[in-house]
């Protein structure tokens, strides 16, 4: 197959677009209206595509065998020919990344775990290693993006395949560190319905793809966004005036503008501190910094979007239409008397994202946007009223579509370093555990520890993840790449209450534009 990069031309090309890159990076945190840092996604106008959580049924699937089963026979693979007895997976552990580790690789890792989803896990490999005679195993690290650059800088077998965050993804595919995943084509099969073909078409640059997701794993919906709401609190206080919630997603009316009518103007003091501050306070909306980005990606565009021939631009700014919206986004998520944005307590509670949990755990809060990882959390509240969960609201009901906004810097990226000793058998593996993916992982993680009565209490939340919030995932190339230090403009834009993005974008412009024709360029000189 194809060789180690060279060190020469690439070598000065990786370095000098990873200086740039480090100089306006800033630590994505995932979008959890504050239960935690939240990564940063954004918007303008341009429609993505489904993703493979939204393949279209048919009455005969070539995808599935006679059982029901999606099948690696639905893509012609080639007979199992290599020498391999194990499978390793370098991936996070829960050391430093308490909720961003890894769970879909190998079982009994955690005791925190759920079951199903362990036992779902354990299945997979099970069949795996019966039908060739190969072990899945996690090499589970602290620091993936590190471990990953030790080992091919000094030429040490760790690892077959890697999965680390987006964000890391792309920066060790411009320090030549991984294969363009389309090499592979006898193996891995990207139009599947096993690969989201919503990421396949947004991480793809120049015709080239080092690193995408699909059902090999759950944190591309774990970094998901959605939003919360208090279903007593709603029936008590809005159902009289504006019926079911639901009913509004499913007529397309469950828009921004919507969203801000039914909160505004709720928060109340509930204790003796006349300021609000870190007391237990209600209020109509709880976010935080990074979901104006979010809300962005829920109305269908980007601030980094491609043209004809795959070459990254930035987008926002091209229309008046994007500056309105990310001003409209901007000025109400600053609104002091109905929302609590999680940054905003800082140095006034001892955890800001537990803090803005709390306040919707404990019935203080009618709605709240969220990451799926936070809606786990809420188990650890007793008392919680039982609660639905929406997609993100359109920008108006002119939108065609709800778009579910991918935390995509803390997604995990399905790669093959260069280090990989059978980066063929490498490809084979992936194929064969993102296609048992399907079949086992997304469900045991979707179907009942999102549905599972504890979490979403109500069948009809069930319809929203199933035709609403999972249809139409949205990944965001501009926090993933970071170009020109552009993943931080919409948080820097929040913390300071300002919604002068014209002018953060004038001031950026050039380094996003330099950003971009390095990254280009180094990919150019791809050897691998």
């Amino acid at each position: 197959m194809a060789k180690h990069a060279n060190v020469s031309l690439r070598a000065v090309l990786s370095l000098g677009l990873v200086f740039l890159l480090l100089l306006g990076c800033v630590c994505a945190t995932a979008s959890c209206g504050g239960s935690e840092p939240a990564p940063e996604p954004s918007a303008t106008e341009s429609k993505p595509e489904p993703s493979s959580d939204a393949s279209a049924s048919a009455p005969i699937d070539p995808y599935k065998n006679a059982d029901g089963k999606y099948s690696l026979d639905g893509v012609n693979m080639p007979e199992f020919n290599f020498s391999e007895k194990e499978f390793r997976v370098l991936v996070y552990n829960n050391t430093v990344q308490t909720t961003y580790f890894s769970e879909e690789i190998e079982p009994d890792l955690y005791e925190t775990t759920d079951t199903v989803l362990n036992e779902a896990v354990r299945t997979r490999n099970d069949l795996l290693e019966e039908r060739y005679g190969v072990t899945v195993k996690a090499v589970a690290v602290d620091n993936v993006s590190a471990s990953l650059r030790e080992s091919v800088t000094t030429a040490t077998d760790i690892c077959d395949a890697a999965m680390p965050f987006f964000q890391e993804a792309a920066v060790l595919a411009q320090e030549g560190m991984l294969y363009d995943l389309k090499q592979f084509g006898k193996y891995i099969h990207l139009d599947a319905p096993w690969w989201d073909q919503s990421a396949n078409r947004i991480l793809s640059v120049d015709g080239r793809l080092y690193f995408t997701t699909g059902d090999l794993s759950i944190m591309q919906k774990i970094v998901s966004g959605a939003v919360l709401f208090n279903k007593t609190l709603y029936d008590q206080m809005l159902a009289d005036k504006y019926g079911s919630l639901y009913d509004k997603v499913k007529n397309h009316e469950w828009t921004f503008d919507l969203m801000y009518e039914m909160t505004h103007g709720l928060n109340r003091n509930l204790d003796e501190d006349p300021a609000m501050e870190a007391g237990a306070d209600f209020f109509g909306m709880a976010s935080g910094n990074g979901d104006a980005v979010s809300f962005y990606l829920g109305f269908g565009g980007h601030i980094i979007d491609k043209d004809q021939e795959d070459l990254p631009y930035l987008a926002i700014g091209t229309t008046e239409n994007s500056i309105k919206l990310s001003q409209t986004v901007l000025t109400r998520l600053t609104e002091p008397d109905y929302m609590l944005i999680s940054e905003d307590y800082r140095g006034k509670v001892a955890n800001c994202w537990e803090y803005c949990l709390a306040t919707f755990g404990e019935n203080r809060c009618l709605m709240r946007t969220t990451a799926f990882s936070a809606i786990k959390k809420l188990r650890n509240f007793e008392g919680t009223n039982p609660f639905g969960i929406v997609p993100f609201p359109l920008a108006d009901k002119l939108q065609d579509e709800y778009y579910t906004p991918c935390g995509g810097a803390l997604a995990y990226g399905a790669t093959i370093p260069v280090s990989a000793k059978n980066p063929d058998f490498s490809a084979f593996m992936l194929e064969a555990m993102a296609c048992e993916g399907k079949n086992l992982i997304t469900p045991a993680y979707y179907e009942t520890t999102l549905k599972s009565r504890d979490l979403a209490y109500d069948d009809e939340s069930g319809e929203m993840l199933d035709n609403y919030i999972f249809k139409n995932m949205m990944y965001e190339l501009g926090s993933i790449y970071n170009f020109g230090g552009i993943s931080s403009m919409f948080g820097n834009l929040m913390s300071q209450k300002s919604a002068d993005i014209v002018s953060n974008l004038d001031g950026i412009r050039s380094q996003v534009s330099t950003a971009i024709d390095a990254c280009v360029e180094v990919y150019r000189a791809d050897l691998n």
